[in-house]
């Protein structure tokens, strides 16, 4: 959660059980700074996020797989800033179109996109050069200061380049304009590994999320995966090891979206807060809380014990990160 977002949370609260959650729980130390490496951080030995999503799509053998997104690149002077998020998320039929033109053009090239069910994929014969960064760590970042400019990594400016070109006058992007809908004038790609190489055994028995990639995950690990709007408190008592992946005000920060932002707190304080501080003091679960980047909030029942522990506002927790 940025620091410069610390004092709107003022105006959108109040977050009591947010706050409860984040006051009394233990506090450790944690590397996953977003839904994909908490989904990757599960998974035994911890493949690329490619790798994970080519056997979710069953992807040929010995082909190298990227996470892929569409992004839109906005101009600032003689820069280009990059934007992701739900603002870019396509139909079904916007994306089927984009991919066959995509493989049409560079399918000689040994590349090959695939979109399912709001996830985006990319394999290639042969890697196009060293791993560019993540999708969290690019958006709302200037084109030019995040992509590298090493001879080994041409060829990645070379084909984000000519996806540009290629999307600039796409038809999907004509009807966008039309409605006002951003365009998406570019792709992203990162995480990439070998298919194949993919690991099988996860640390998790039912995964709830609405998350794509989590959703993608979940499928090819044979595991439950369910809606989150699909389950209740008594479901998540009575079940095992349950991971449930909430992305929503993460994707708002990739579109740079402050307003969304603060709707997806004000929407976890709603529904998720309460029932997972309830699941730890009514139900007895260990409930461990992972905000991406700021470590792991674990609560038990014992937490009705810490009364030495003040209760801060939301914006102190966002300031202090």
């Amino acid at each position: 959660m940025p620091a410069t977002l610390a004092d709107a949370t003022a105006s959108a609260g109040p977050f009591p059980a947010l706050e409860y959650l984040l006051g009394k729980a233990r506090r450790r130390r944690d590397g996953a700074a977003d839904g994909e490496a908490l989904i990757r951080g599960l998974v035994t030995p911890s493949p690329a996020p490619g790798a994970l999503l080519a056997r979710a799509f069953a992807a040929p053998a010995g082909r190298r797989g990227y996470r892929a997104a569409p992004v839109h690149l906005r101009p600032d002077r003689d820069r280009l800033l990059l934007f992701a998020g739900d603002a870019l998320r396509l139909s079904d039929d916007e994306s089927s179109s984009i991919c066959t033109d995509f493989n049409r053009l560079f399918g000689v090239d040994g590349l090959a996109l695939e979109s399912r069910d709001g996830e985006w994929l990319l394999t290639a014969e042969q890697p196009p050069g060293p791993e560019l960064p993540a999708l969290r760590a690019v958006a709302g970042q200037y084109l030019d200061t995040v992509i590298p400019d090493d001879a080994a990594s041409r060829p990645w400016r070379q084909l984000l380049n000519e996806v540009q070109m290629f999307l600039f006058d796409h038809p999907v992007n004509s009807a966008r304009e039309a409605r006002g809908d951003l365009s998406v004038n570019g792709l992203w790609f990162w995480g990439g590994g070998a298919g194949d190489a993919a690991a099988a055994d996860a640390d998790m028995d039912w995964i709830v999320t609405d998350d794509p990639f989590a959703r993608a995950v979940g499928t090819a690990l044979g595991l439950p995966v369910s809606p989150c709007d699909a389950v209740t408190r008594a479901d998540l008592a009575a079940a095992g090891n349950v991971v449930i992946v909430w992305t929503d005000a993460e994707r708002a920060l990739l579109g740079g979206d402050v307003e969304g932002w603060l709707a997806a707190l004000q929407r976890f304080e709603a529904g998720w807060a309460p029932c997972l501080r309830d699941l730890a003091l009514s139900d007895g679960r260990r409930v461990a809380l992972r905000t991406g980047g700021s470590g792991e909030f674990g609560l038990d029942p014992g937490a009705r014990r810490r009364f030495w522990r003040r209760l801060r506002p939301l914006g102190e927790w966002v300031a202090r990160e």
